[in-house]
């Protein structure tokens, strides 16, 4: 079945919007990227926001279908996929699959993203004295967890390339912009996706460091 083109908004500094680019390679999907700036009001026109309420990216626009949120979309990607499949099927590994993405979501990102808002995007927020040192203090400590899960250069569960990489590299690395590294065992794991085929040229600027992998 021949799957008809993607169109991605996202911005033009690394958002969540590079997670949906990233898996659109994956699957080879035919897209295209529109990238809207927030600072000039792009994703505050009536047209976007007639797309996402929120004013927020990603927005994924399929066969006339509007889709938001990030991980959602991915998983929307891997639905649609009969020759490929990111996300495991057998109960065990899809449970330790979920764990793996949920802990992101409720422990690491919330965090990201207000230090986000209190830095980048200020001029969009406002946050009181402090939070930025709060959050990176949060995302820092609750990394501690994830490390032994990719200290062996192996995927991050289940010994096998899922969509949980590629939300796990972009948090690592948007942690990195905030200065927050990584211990020296994590590098063969981050090597190892930045040296994937689809491991997208716009991704540029989510790059934690230069693969020495040819």
């Amino acid at each position: 079945m021949e799957i008809n083109k993607f169109t991605l908004y996202a911005l033009p500094f690394p958002s969540r919007a590079e997670r949906v680019l990233w898996a659109l390679k994956e699957f080879d999907y035919p897209h295209e990227v529109i990238r809207l700036d927030p600072l000039k009001g792009e994703t505050a026109t009536e047209e976007f926001i007639g797309l996402n309420p929120s004013g927020k990216v990603p927005v994924l626009i399929h066969d006339g279908h509007v889709f938001t949120e990030s991980l959602a979309i991915m998983e929307y990607l891997n639905d649609l996929s009969k020759s490929k499949k990111l996300i495991p099927s057998e109960p065990l590994s899809a449970f330790n699959y979920r764990k793996t993405v949920h802990y992101g979501l409720t422990e690491i990102e919330p965090y990201l993203w207000i230090a986000e808002q209190a830095t980048r995007l200020k001029p969009l927020y406002s946050w009181p004295e402090g939070t930025y040192e709060d959050a990176t203090s949060q995302v820092k400590e609750n990394l501690k967890a994830v490390w032994p899960w990719v200290s062996t250069g192996e995927y991050i569960v289940n010994d096998r390339f899922t969509l949980a990489d590629i939300y796990f590299y972009q948090l690592i690395a948007w942690a990195k912009r905030h200065k927050i590294d990584y211990p020296h065992e994590v590098s063969a794991y981050l090597e190892k996706l930045e040296a994937r085929t689809c491991f997208p040229v716009e991704m540029t600027g989510n790059r934690i460091r230069v693969t020495t992998t040819p």
